[in-house]
């Protein structure tokens, strides 16, 4: 009787297991291949070993996403592009990731960079909307076909090491998001027109070193909302200019080694502004005199702007500039996020007098703990009260590791004592279990008298 009740028992779970297959089966193709658009492309492919129906269904996927890395060997990627590139089919396709990350199938003497060309001129017959494409540092640079220019339904492009061909005309009229990272354009007017005969662009990402033929970036676009800069120049390119017109822009995070030129049309004073200049310490005797021509004239074009965000390079090279000559006004600075050491808190004072009606500021510090112990740092003091925290400054909000040191103590009491409407002052956690010495911490700034009587001190 148990026997019978166990086999009983197993051809039920059987009978259901074939009632979802069945289930499944009854589904139409075109929302199977939905569904298996979901799962990962290797995972996707395996269903084709269920049933004879199934064998040619990842054909037919919307999303695909090929990486060379998760493939044995160069042949077995050349045969499934060209399965599933097949031109004799046609198909809608929503998604593309093609990245050709491993650096030996490149290098094999079997290696054909048309095929891949052949296989995104056939994703744009049909009408992909997003296309990602990557290829390695040192490898043969890939050029990309004509057809990508004039791709209707085509939302999102992103490029790593490729070559692009010559544009003569260029129509992207669904094109939203476009990344461009370390490109090879042939000519200037490629760039330009690829930006500017896309009406709906709203994102653009422009990346990398520049080693090709184009010195000078314009970017002119009634649509763009984000901008992204990252570019460094290299000695050939001394002369380079960089030309923006974008009126309609809300985001601008400008991170290269200042060109010869930077020329911002249009600006409007609510872009937010994200400002990279430098990638290290910036000493005085190591300064480029000929940055502070660069600086002079780039500074004043982003002074009529309300939120920036400083990195850490930068304010030390703009420390070194205002040796040489005052910084410019930024008189509609509402919200400012600095990255700063602690050594430069000297100097902050005399670097917000360029901010007269700051409301909000933000101040992350990279110090380490010995760093903070030495000498110089164990005396400090300030010399004068800039305008912004007699008559605006309502928050400030330290984003640094607690230590309890005297610097720190410092900077909290001078913002305290000097701030005569401020509203708030946040600070985050202890950095170590220390309870002893952070109640002595926290008992020390709760008794520092408050110039403004509705400040409150936040300890998070």
């Amino acid at each position: 009787m148990v026997g019978r009740g166990k086999a009983k028992q197993g051809r039920s779970i059987g009978s259901k297991r074939r009632l979802k297959v069945d289930r499944i089966n009854q589904l139409p193709d075109p929302l199977i291949c939905q569904i298996l658009s979901h799962l990962p492309t290797k995972e996707a492919v395996s269903t084709s070993v269920l049933s004879a129906r199934w064998r040619s269904l990842w054909l037919w996927l919307p999303r695909l996403e090929l990486n060379s890395r998760k493939i044995r060997s160069l042949s077995a990627l050349l045969g499934f592009g060209d399965r599933f590139f097949d031109s004799n089919r046609v198909s809608y396709m929503h998604e593309l990731k093609l990245s050709m990350s491993d650096i030996r199938f490149i290098d094999s003497e079997d290696y054909d960079s048309s095929c891949f060309t052949s296989w995104i001129d056939a994703a744009v017959k049909r009408k992909v909307q997003h296309l990602c494409v990557r290829f390695p540092p040192n490898s043969v640079l890939d050029v990309m076909p004509l057809s990508l220019y004039i791709c209707e339904a085509l939302v999102s492009l992103k490029l790593h090491l490729v070559v692009l061909p010559i544009a003569d005309f260029v129509s992207l009229p669904c094109l939203k998001v476009l990344h461009l990272d370390t490109v090879c354009y042939p000519n200037e007017a490629t760039f330009e027109r690829l930006v500017s005969s896309s009406p709906v662009l709203e994102e653009l990402e422009i990346k990398g070193s520049v080693s090709c033929k184009v010195e000078d970036f314009r970017v002119f676009s009634t649509s763009l909302k984000r901008l992204t800069i990252c570019l460094r120049f290299s000695l050939l390119h001394s002369e380079s200019k960089i030309l923006i017109d974008v009126p309609r822009l809300r985001f601008l995070s400008i991170d290269e080694n200042l060109s010869e030129s930077f020329v911002i049309a249009n600006m409007d004073p609510n872009v937010k502004v994200d400002l990279y200049l430098s990638s290290g310490f910036v000493s005085e005797a190591a300064y480029d005199t000929s940055k502070t021509r660069r600086l002079h004239n780039f500074l004043p074009q982003i002074s009529m702007v309300r939120d920036m965000l400083i990195h850490l390079g930068t304010l030390q090279l703009l420390y070194v500039y205002s040796k040489l000559e005052p910084l410019p006004q930024f008189g509609y600075m509402s919200r400012l996020h600095v990255a700063l050491y602690h050594s430069h808190s000297r100097w902050l004072p005399t670097f917000l007098e360029s901010f007269p009606n700051l409301k909000a500021l933000t101040l992350v510090f990279y110090d380490d703990y010995e760093d903070m112990r030495s000498e110089e740092m164990s005396h400090f003091s300030f010399s004068h009260v800039p305008q912004c925290l007699l008559s605006s400054l309502e928050s400030v909000d330290f984003k640094v590791r607690i230590w309890g040191l005297g610097v720190q103590m410092e900077l909290v009491r001078y913002f305290l004592e000097n701030s005569a409407i401020l509203e708030k002052l946040t600070l985050p956690p202890f950095h170590y279990d220390a309870i002893q010495i952070e109640d002595d911490f926290v008992k020390k700034v709760l008794k520092i008298k408050r110039r403004s009587t509705k400040c409150k001190v936040i300890f998070i």
